[in-house]
């Protein structure tokens, strides 16, 4: 089982998680925005630096504004002490690959000391046979394993700087240990982006991660940047694809509606401390504030926020980050748990 919420519940969390519902429903229908409680699930951003230089990642294309850093435990542990009595869920991720800061075991076992879920996103490349043993030793709840080819040519293709040997090498060095110690954490998550490259390994996808026995596979859609990068890596099957193309340009195919949950039930930390408003505001243009001797309560609070969320409300598409948001899209478009 991927998650049982309700064993992350407390008696303060559940009735945070209320507030925030009912104040976004409330706020659709009044069309203002009123936030009663704080986010119950939270993206904290170990590093931006990355490993690989795909062609959509602006971490690995050095396409980023902000600088890049790496975040410090005692301000990780400042961030967590101010957000666990409402908070709940936790990806340790945001731009860049994870494991590259050497702090990352400690940052997850102190959120598990919280009673907090975590998940954590790889590309695999920092994991190995001589190390898995430290993965384990500090697993995060749930890894997301993400590799988009079955060989070099289709792996490389996309993941430019790795190589499939590793993160197949990686992968089987995982599932291994896990079952060899009957251990149920990680919950282990196969994620591939499906592309006009790799559409043709679909069907040997869930057989390689049948073999394996990884816990989860996830097809997923591809998100893209460029009219460019829509010719050359959108899949021809329309069923993987979360863009129209037409007239020479893409669009999202979801309506872009004035309301975003999103922007009520989670937030985003960069690893110098941005609030930023969701997952898709990759270089910070949005950020509400900075936790540099400010809480988050006070961010969140603010009249920063409460603004954006008015702009959300009235005219989201004035946002420009809102035109390339899955809100309501569904993305993952096959699940599957062996």
């Amino acid at each position: 089982m991927e998650i049982n919420i309700f064993k992350y519940f407390t008696l303060k969390r559940f009735f945070n998680a209320i507030k925030i519902v009912s104040s976004f429903a409330l706020s659709r229908i009044l069309r203002k925005p009123i936030v009663w409680g704080l986010p119950i699930s939270y993206s904290i951003e170990p590093t931006n630096h990355c490993n690989l230089k795909c062609p959509e990642c602006p971490s690995g294309l050095g396409s980023l504004t902000r600088p890049l850093g790496l975040l410090k435990i005692e301000d990780f542990t400042n961030w967590i002490n101010q957000i666990k009595d409402t908070g709940f869920y936790l990806q340790l991720f945001f731009q860049g690959e994870p494991y590259i800061n050497k702090n990352l075991p400690e940052m997850i076992k102190y959120a598990q000391k919280q009673n907090i879920y975590v998940s954590i996103s790889t590309n695999g490349h920092f994991i190995n046979e001589n190390n898995v043993v430290k993965i384990f030793e500090s697993a995060p709840d749930k890894l997301i394993y993400s590799a988009d080819g079955l060989d070099e040519e289709t792996y490389q293709n996309y993941r430019v700087g790795g190589t499939f040997a590793q993160v197949d090498s990686a992968l089987r060095a995982l599932v291994k240990y896990k079952k060899e110690m009957k251990l149920k954490k990680p919950f282990i998550e196969f994620q591939f982006i499906v592309m006009k490259q790799n559409e043709h390994l679909i069907d040997k996808v869930k057989e390689y991660c049948k073999e394996i026995g990884v816990d989860k596979l996830v097809l997923k859609t591809m998100q893209i940047s460029s009219f460019e990068n829509a010719l050359k890596f959108l899949p021809e099957n329309k069923m993987y694809r979360r863009y129209k193309i037409e007239d020479n340009s893409f669009r999202i195919k979801s309506e872009i509606k004035n309301h975003c949950f999103a922007i009520w039930r989670t937030a985003v930390i960069t690893w110098d401390g941005k609030v930023v408003p969701c997952c898709f505001d990759k270089d910070a243009n949005f950020s509400m504030g900075t936790l540099n001797g400010i809480s988050f309560k006070e961010i969140w609070t603010s009249d920063k926020y409460y603004q954006f969320r008015k702009s959300i409300l009235s005219d989201r598409k004035q946002n420009q980050m809102c035109n390339n948001c899955t809100e309501g899209l569904k993305v993952n478009i096959f699940e599957i748990e062996q």
